[in-house]
């Protein structure tokens, strides 16, 4: 993965964000792209005590807190070492980060906790994983980066977004130290584990099955405990959902995992 779009907003997941975007670049000797997004409610006037302020000094704020931000990441930039670019953008944080994923190999975002304004990351992290034509790595506000040699786990249920997932972390899963496959046997499928496993092999890497049975838990839980006993750096999974509305409404799985991440989370859809 040579191009690492990484979303700047200055916000409590902004430091974590960075942080896996490093280490994508270093482990893949990468590119890291900055997008800074402004949404255009930025320059709205929501409040009628606003309104006696001038519009050219609300966007000269605007525009010097733009500038303050980029400052501040790029003398980060430098001193991390890494090659980088910025892109300034206007609209919705959505449409532009998809649209820039177009030449991208991956996206880093911010997933949950899904509580206060950390409910939005969880949201724009899903709706970008879902529509977006490159992957998104998705990392709690509390992770301390994203180890791409440690033990990769791959969600599958031989879904055609378990599949998409897992060809689109092919780059990283090749740097891992080791790669499990994780099946739960809740629903048939023609295309098994196993043979997943194999197309892996056919690529170079070597993927150890995990059968696990749902005995109560939930697939979602099935996950988390996998996670934990088998100490896995990264989770690889499909994204399920669908736009209604512009309102992102996804699958269990997906929506759990992304509120409460138990290690960084490769989507795709």
């Amino acid at each position: 993965m040579k191009t690492i779009l990484v979303h700047i907003h200055n916000d409590g997941g902004q430091e974590a964000r960075l942080q896996a975007a490093f280490d994508i670049a270093r482990a893949c000797d990468g590119h890291v792209t900055c997008m800074e997004v402004t949404p255009y409610a930025a320059y709205s006037i929501a409040e009628p005590v606003v309104g006696a302020i001038p519009i050219t000094a609300m966007i000269e704020a605007i525009d010097a807190e733009r500038r303050e931000e980029r400052q501040r990441v790029e003398a980060r930039m430098r001193d991390e070492g890494v090659r980088w670019d910025w892109l300034a953008r206007e609209g919705e944080s959505y449409d532009r980060l998809s649209d820039a994923a177009r030449l991208a190999d991956v996206v880093v975002m911010s997933a949950g906790p899904a509580d206060g304004a950390s409910l939005v990351d969880v949201m724009l992290a899903g709706e970008v994983a879902i529509h977006a034509p490159a992957p998104v790595v998705a990392v709690s506000p509390l992770s301390h980066g994203f180890a791409v040699t440690g033990g990769a786990l791959v969600a599958w249920d031989g879904s055609q977004e378990a599949a998409m997932a897992m060809r689109a972390a092919l780059p990283l899963l090749r740097l891992a130290e080791t790669v499990e496959l994780l099946t739960v046997s809740e629903k048939d499928s023609q295309f098994r584990a196993r043979d997943a496993a194999t197309w892996l092999s056919r690529h170079g890497v070597s993927a150890e099955v995990l059968e696990h049975h749902d005995d109560g838990r939930g697939v979602e839980q099935v996950i988390r405990d996998v996670v934990a006993e088998r100490r896995s750096a990264w989770l690889v999974m499909g994204a399920y959902g669908h736009s209604r509305l512009r309102e992102m409404l996804f699958g269990g799985v997906t929506r759990a995992l992304l509120a409460r991440p138990p290690v960084p989370l490769l989507l795709a859809h």
